[in-house]
Formats: structure tokens, sequence, C-alpha cells
């Protein structure tokens, strides 16, 4: 009989255990997303604070300078005019209101697409 007190009295130890820490869980992750979601609202009412209004100017914009464009050195082949802007608007978006100048464009002597380059160089990497 001493057996069966202890047994059912561990028994219901462990059920008042487990089911105090699940009801603690289930409390702790409502917590969590009620203060998520109360963040969330924050957030959004800080972005919506910065947005800017957007005011229509009457004064007419100044024309933006065109972009310098080289001679194309042509060896092989050529390089059609809109590649060479583009290589152009590349090196001006990358230099930023720094000095450049772009004296010469020459197709690169790959032979391989750019597939078999990224292949061949997948396969020699060193270990």
């Amino acid at each position: 009989m001493d057996n069966l007190n202890l047994a059912l009295t561990l028994l219901i130890a462990g059920f008042v255990i487990v089911f105090t820490v699940l009801v603690l869980l289930i409390i702790i992750i409502t917590l969590y997303g009620k203060l998520i979601q109360a963040a969330q609202k924050t957030s959004q009412k800080r972005r919506e604070k910065k947005k800017v209004v957007v005011v229509e100017n009457t004064e007419k914009p100044a024309e933006p300078k065109a972009p310098y464009i080289p001679k194309v050195q042509e060896d092989d082949g050529e390089i059609p005019g809109e590649i060479v802007a583009v290589i152009a608007a590349a090196v001006d978006a990358l230099y930023g209101e720094k000095p450049h100048r772009i004296r010469s464009v020459k197709r690169s002597g790959n032979v391989r697409s750019a597939w078999g380059s990224t292949g061949v160089m997948q396969n020699t990497r060193p270990f």
C-alpha cells in the first residue's frame, strides 16, 4: 500500500509539472507574438511618418550631361554603340564624381561561354 501511495503521488506530481510547464510555454509564446506585433506596428508608423511628400517642380530640369563615349578600336569585330554606352554608364556609376575616361573598348579573348568558364573554375579549384 505504501508503494501505491508513492506511485500515485509521483504520477500526480509529474502531470502537474508537465501541464504547468506547457501552460507557461503557451503564455510566453503568446506574449512574444504580441510583442512582435506591437514592434511591427510602431515601425510601420515610423515609416509612414518618414514618407516624403512629392511637390511638383514647375522649373524646367537641367539637361544631364551626355556620357563620354569613346571611339571603338576595331580589331576583330565591331562593338555596337549601345554596348559602348552601357560600358561608359557602368564606369560612370562606379566612379561617380571622380574624373574618369575610357580610352578604348575591346572584346575579350575568352572563347568559352560564361557557363563553360564557371565549370572550368569549379572543377579546377584547389581543395
